[in-house]
């Protein structure tokens, strides 16, 4: 094997980068290194850097310059001989000697093997369910954006947690022992119990897919210590009673807080996630029903009878919908609305689990009041009226009965009214 060093511009006077010309049997092929010189300080004789008598044009490095070069040179030789030993004795192809000098001089991983490591791996499932090549696998669709941005989160608090608790992070090192660690490094930035469980949500199903692709071997997510941990959210919903109170309000002088309680009262009477609510228009009205092909979360269609009370904020806006702001304003807004509202102004205790702890707050019903809880609202009184459970379900999306019972906000005082009212009727019925 012969190794040459040579500058890529000759001739010029100015700074120019160096490669390597490696030669060995029928081969020969020039290899870029991350170095570069002057003219003035390059020995062509020696293929190695050195100094001018000129003392302000000296060049006080070159021993060290010199050093890096002797250390590739030594790496590619190596290289070399651990190639053959490897092969019994064959010699690589430029192609594939160029991949072993990469990883070993220039520390970069060929893009195949990147693939192979958790990291990689996740970034392509990324890049994957951006471009629609990866699809559900329920039901064939692409991820929607909300999926996406959560796997970008997760992504990002991983890489963070590796390099400030210089904890390696790949298939191998993601065991009991990195999800106490990763949990426990969740809950000091104060993290609500729900966020933490989606992370590890996420995790557990970037690993299955890796190990359902023979990527990954090692089975530690799939223990029941590896749990996702969830926790069901105290959240008000507004009674029938307290609906009619905010329609009442004469907000006519404060346009701003007026097309915000316009907004949410739709949602109170249509159920839509927010995504789907702020992308409202007027055509999707024109069937006498409000059809949405595909819902921002689910991708999934959704198609719901017009209320009355919809009917007349169309009607109130000029045949058209209140315009939709930032969900963060519009919570500011709900909340000042609240206040003017005297049946929002009860104690609601809620309970959270945050950084690990348990916490109860007391607050007032107002201060709980979001963007949300119109799609709550309608998921709970549609139940106490009487609408079907499926039916409800058809419209909110809920896979399961149990998941939707969790999601619609009853207290047990709301459950005490109703077996009240169902026993007050049955004894009318009794006395006819």
């Amino acid at each position: 094997m012969k190794i040459a060093f040579y500058r890529k511009r000759f001739n010029s006077v100015k700074e120019s980068a160096i490669y390597a010309r490696i030669s060995y049997q029928n081969f020969s092929f020039n290899y870029y290194i991350s170095e570069s010189i002057k003219k003035d300080f390059w020995d062509t004789n020696t293929q190695r850097g050195t100094t001018t008598k000129e003392k302000d044009k000296a060049f006080k490095e070159h021993r060290e310059f010199n050093y890096r070069l002797d250390n590739i040179e030594s790496t590619i030789k190596n290289e070399f001989r651990k190639f053959q030993n490897d092969n019994e004795q064959q010699v690589p192809e430029p192609s594939d000697f160029k991949i072993l000098l990469d990883k070993a001089i220039k520390k970069q991983v060929p893009e195949s093997e990147v693939k192979k490591t958790f990291f990689g791996f996740f970034e392509e499932i990324i890049r994957l369910s951006k471009s629609g090549g990866r699809v559900q696998p329920i039901n064939g669709k692409p991820y929607g954006k909300e999926t996406i941005n959560k796997y970008n989160t997760v992504l990002n608090r991983l890489k963070e947690f590796q390099n400030k608790r210089k904890r390696k992070i790949d298939f191998k090192t993601i065991d009991l022992d990195f999800y106490t660690d990763f949990k426990e490094y969740l809950n000091k930035q104060n993290l609500m119990e729900n966020t933490v469980g989606n992370q590890i949500k996420t995790i557990k199903a970037i690993l299955g897919e890796a190990t359902e692709r023979g990527i990954n071997t090692n089975l530690a997510y799939k223990s029941r210590r590896f749990s996702t941990t969830t926790e069901k959210s105290d959240d008000i919903y507004l009674t029938v009673h307290e609906l009619e109170e905010m329609k009442n309000l004469d907000l006519s002088s404060i346009p701003r807080l007026d097309n915000v309680r316009d907004l949410f009262i739709i949602g109170c009477y249509t159920g839509l996630r927010i995504s789907d609510l702020s992308q409202l228009t007027i055509e999707k009205f024109k069937t006498g029903m409000i059809e949405i092909k595909e819902q921002q979360k689910t991708q999934k269609p959704v198609t719901i009878p017009i209320h009355n009370e919809v009917k007349k904020i169309i009607t109130k806006y000029g045949e058209n919908l209140p315009k939709s702001i930032s969900d963060q304003k519009t919570n500011l807004y709900l909340k000042e609305i609240g206040r003017m509202m005297p049946s929002l102004h009860e104690d609601f205790e809620k309970t959270i689990t945050k950084g690990g702890m348990r916490v109860i707050t007391t607050i007032k019903r107002w201060e709980a009041l979001k963007n949300h809880t119109s799609r709550r609202t309608f998921a709970t009184n549609q139940f106490l009226a009487g609408t079907p459970t499926l039916t409800i379900m058809a419209i909110t999306g809920h896979k399961t009965e149990k998941s939707f019972l969790l999601y619609i906000k009853l207290t047990n005082k709301d459950h005490a009214i109703e077996l009240g009212k169902r026993w007050a009727a049955e004894n009318n019925l009794k006395a006819v």
